[in-house]
């Protein structure tokens, strides 16, 4: 996901001279090509995360489509003040592409986790947040962004994930992979790769893609909410504040009576050392996990 992302930021930025890619001292190898032929459209701030958002939201100001490339932790938290007052106060279209979705920097440790992230972008008003899953959604996220008016978070991880959405999606939208009758399992980001093997051992349960998480598409969001008598919220964060609370939150808003259990994270400081494998069945969040959650009421 993230060379496709780098892929459409640089076919940007080739085609139209308004476009500048800011990498905070990241990213090296994946911006190899940029940097050689793109070279007046490239800026390294080094490790200065709050005055490079300063940077994005005055070039923007002036004109340009920013594109501000590094790992979540400094992208979002380091520098939230910032992020919040400069790029989102100001409704200033600037994307943020944050890499390493939720554990997937293992063994990385906890500096470099980003399991709290969409609970903190859920606080800043006017931005929008995308998690894809795949190349394709990494794709549209970016061709979203872009057109956008608002500014933009798109939450990869960091690997070289498959394609498996066609190219015809609609990235604002809940895309089924699986139909079923009274369960359904909802999912964003990197944790795809663990719901499609749950889902080899599921019968009669929904499968559904979300990785537009604000704005949400509210007619399709009530018609899946009234529509199945269980709700499953599968996601690589926190329970608290990521997808499975905005979901919950809109529900009791409008009085639509439904079961929402949340399959991700509890909050606590992830201290076990292990590749993303070993900490996701540490954390109950893999293909088992899903399979003995959603099969026993």
């Amino acid at each position: 996901m993230r060379n496709t992302a780098a892929k459409e930021i640089y076919t940007y930025c080739k085609e139209n001279e308004d476009g500048f890619l800011i990498a905070g001292d990241a990213g090296f190898g994946v911006w190899d090509d940029f940097q050689k032929e793109l070279e007046s459209q490239y800026i390294n701030p080094g490790i200065n995360e709050q005055a490079t958002i300063g940077l994005a939201s005055g070039m923007a100001l002036s004109g340009h489509k920013v594109f501000y490339y590094n790992i979540i932790p400094f992208v979002l938290m380091r520098c939230y003040e910032q992020v919040r007052l400069d790029i989102c106060y100001h409704e200033l279209p600037v994307i943020l592409i944050g890499i390493g979705s939720g554990i997937t920097y293992a063994p990385a440790g906890m500096t470099h986790y980003s399991i709290e992230d969409i609970a903190l972008a859920k606080t800043m008003p006017n931005l929008n947040i995308i998690s894809p899953s795949d190349p394709v959604q990494v794709k549209k996220a970016v061709a979203y962004a872009i057109e956008s008016k608002n500014p933009t978070y798109i939450r990869i991880s960091r690997s070289g994930e498959p394609k498996i959405f066609d190219e015809n999606i609609d990235i604002t939208k809940p895309i089924y992979l699986k139909n079923g009758s009274k369960k359904a399992i909802i999912f964003h980001g990197s944790i795809v790769d663990e719901v499609l093997k749950a889902s080899e051992g599921l019968e009669d349960v929904s499968i559904i893609s979300l990785p537009m998480i604000a704005p949400l598409d509210e007619d399709e969001i009530s018609k899946i909410l009234n529509k199945y008598e269980i709700v499953y919220v599968v996601e690589e964060h926190f329970k608290e504040g990521g997808l499975g609370s905005i979901l919950s939150d809109f529900a009791m808003e409008n009085s639509i009576i439904v079961k929402i259990k949340k399959i991700a994270i509890e909050n606590h400081y992830i201290h076990k050392i292990g590749n993303c494998d070993y900490l996701r069945k540490e954390l109950h969040i893999d293909s088992l996990s899903i399979i003995s959650k959603v099969t026993n009421v």
